[in-house]
């Protein structure tokens, strides 16, 4: 695939020049589709995945007026009632202008799961914006859209598939193919507009987007990216979670001492990661309901047999927020090694472990040494069967 680069680059510095900056954020809005109804201004924190709404309107013959200040430019989300009709703009202190039309929205329906229904607008523009015009043109690249219709075949292959669980698998492995080169041509393109650009809260924010999406970005990249930045961008809310995540990140590299957890087993007794030390330990990220996870069960007692006598040890965390079925699960593959459950202190979050070791997939392997020190931390399971052939001999 052949990328312009210059293209986006030139679209993002024309965003970049708008000037128009006023003391609050004045959004003027048309509504196709909708004449009569309340708009809310909604801000979103990530860390908690809670929201809040920070300005409201009434709409009067389909428009909307909305006023106020940011003290930096902020992607908020736009919630109209009734009907919950929803999507996304940079707010910045700016005359803003939003043209939205109903026509072609995504309708869902959750309230089998107690949430409710909604709908995506997708028909919509703003104008005003510098930061949303860096977005869209990101958002809009042909590249980028190229990466987006490989994805949607693949899903589509997967419904095709039914319930066979190893052709969906084997399926989703050509996605997480497809996803690293689209990953990989984000960064690229991302890399040269922050470096033009390093105060723009549009780079910071579609960075932070990649780094939710990412799922092995290595520390030193994430360092060398957030050491670009500077000026609104830094002072942002998207830096700010990024900087907390880098600090994580740091905390779970190889050679550091691995975050101490006290979790239960399965007869609801505590067990400490620390009491462990004194053998080589492989933290074996996983869960009942992953079936990389259980398939590759039987490998690890074979390691574990191999190695257990020499000091070699496995702690399995299980990622279930049912005990039911993580117990079942055991039962059935009567792994001869210790096992704990993660714990879930907030509804909707993930789990505390395993957000603490900044893992994002299972399963997922972290190997340490006898004082408790990180070796290595990987999906791949081959990364830890060369490590403790290093480290045992064969």
């Amino acid at each position: 695939m052949k990328i312009h680069i210059l293209n986006i680059l030139t679209l993002l510095a024309l965003a970049s020049c708008n000037s128009n900056t006023l003391e609050n954020y004045v959004i003027e809005g048309q509504l196709q589709g909708i004449d009569t109804g309340m708009i809310k201004l909604i801000s979103y924190n990530e860390e908690d995945r809670s929201s809040e709404a920070v300005d409201s309107a009434e709409i009067v013959k389909g428009r909307f007026k909305l006023t106020g200040k940011v003290k930096v430019p902020e992607m908020m989300g736009i919630q109209i009632e009734p009907g919950n009709w929803n999507f996304r703009i940079f707010v910045e202190n700016r005359h803003l202008k939003i043209n939205a039309d109903t026509a072609d929205a995504t309708h869902f329906d959750y309230t089998a799961y107690g949430r409710g229904k909604h709908a995506q607008i997708k028909n919509y523009t703003e104008s005003g914006s510098p930061n949303f015009d860096a977005w869209s043109a990101f958002q809009d690249h042909p590249g980028q859209q190229q990466f987006e219709l490989a994805l949607k075949q693949l899903n589509e292959k997967i419904k095709a598939v039914g319930d066979d669980v190893d052709a969906q698998y084997a399926i989703r492995a050509e996605m997480d193919s497809v996803r690293s080169r689209q990953q990989a041509w984000q960064k690229k393109q991302l890399d040269a507009y922050i470096a033009a650009h390093p105060d723009a809260v549009a780079g910071v924010f579609i960075f932070n987007e990649l780094f939710r999406f990412s799922h092995d970005m290595p520390y030193n990249v994430l360092d060398s990216t957030l050491n670009m930045f500077s000026g609104e961008a830094k002072a942002s809310k998207y830096y700010q979670r990024l900087d907390k995540s880098r600090a994580k990140l740091k905390a779970v590299q190889p050679g550091e001492t691995a975050p101490d957890f006290t979790l239960l087993q399965p007869d609801s007794t505590k067990l400490k990661l620390s009491s462990t030390r004194g053998n080589y330990v492989m933290l074996d990220f996983w869960a009942s309901w992953c079936h990389p996870c259980r398939q590759a069960i039987p490998h690890w007692k074979s390691i574990y047999q191999k190695y257990h006598d020499r000091g070699f040890d496995i702690l399995s965390v299980s990622n279930d927020n049912n005990w039911e079925n993580w117990i079942k699960a055991m039962d059935i593959e009567k792994m001869p090694w210790k096992q704990v459950i993660d714990e879930f202190p907030k509804k909707g979050m993930p789990a505390r472990v395993i957000s603490d070791y900044m893992i994002n997939t299972i399963p997922h392997y972290v190997l340490l040494d006898k004082e408790g020190k990180i070796l290595a931390s990987t999906a791949d399971e081959e990364v830890i069967v060369h490590k403790l052939a290093e480290l045992f001999g064969n």
